[in-house]
């Protein structure tokens, strides 16, 4: 048996009204939660799927589906090479907010999507590449990063007109 004095019984009551000092929140009736959604109910935005995995399985298996058709002209390893270490250099640019990390990232990932398909292009592909890795420095940079520098593209436009 415990004696608990009046400040005690006080201080409980107290703390069963308010959470941290604030006002707590009334839960709807049981007539409002069958028409509302759950999303709705708490308060938070309805959750969307990831897609971006979805993608990047997308882009390897469309990469290793022309490996198959063009066996001779197009090398998909060297791509997925250069893919696997720009997106590690994305993770950390994105993870650390870090933008001297984004530029290597995007550069190897334009070189990624041009160096299989020089076979097809004698060549061209590779400077497109570089040219989209250097326009997606800029248009991440801006968006993400608000970044707004303007260098990025100098070396797209030359690399895209000279390929």
């Amino acid at each position: 048996m415990t004696d608990y004095s009046e400040q005690d019984t006080e201080r409980a009551r107290e703390l069963e009204r308010s959470s941290a000092g604030l006002p707590t929140q009334h839960l709807p009736a049981a007539s409002e939660i069958s028409t509302a959604t759950p999303s709705a109910i708490v308060g938070k935005p309805p959750v969307r799927p990831a897609n971006l995995p979805a993608l990047a399985l997308i882009v390897v298996g469309a990469m290793l589906l022309l490996g198959q058709a063009f066996p001779g002209q197009v090398n998909v390893l060297p791509g997925i090479i250069l893919m696997t270490i720009g997106s590690c250099l994305l993770f950390f640019s994105f993870w650390q907010r870090m933008y001297p990390l984004l530029i290597p990232g995007c550069i190897l990932l334009g070189l990624s999507i041009g160096i299989p398909f020089a076979g097809l292009t004698s060549g061209v592909s590779i400077m497109w590449g570089l040219a989209l890795g250097f326009l997606a420095v800029l248009l991440v940079g801006r968006s993400l990063f608000g970044v707004r520098v303007p260098w990025p593209v100098f070396p797209a436009v030359s690399l895209f007109g000279v390929g």
